[in-house]
């Protein structure tokens, strides 16, 4: 049976707009970790965070 790991990364959702915002995508992306989905989420006023998920095989 396949066996899977999941990971969080939270950000602020101005951090979407910053120059290494798909650096960071990209580096969870060389360690083999896959997108799975993401949403937004009220931070406390105008803010959001936005929850991006990401999983990858362990075993099998």
């Amino acid at each position: 049976m396949k066996t899977y790991s999941f990971k969080r990364l939270t950000l602020d959702i101005l951090d979407i707009e910053k120059p290494d915002f798909e650096g960071k995508l990209d580096a969870y992306g060389s360690q083999g970790w896959q997108l799975v989905s993401s949403f937004d989420r009220e931070k406390g006023g105008n803010s959001k965070e936005v929850y991006f998920i990401f999983m990858r095989a362990t075993g099998e």
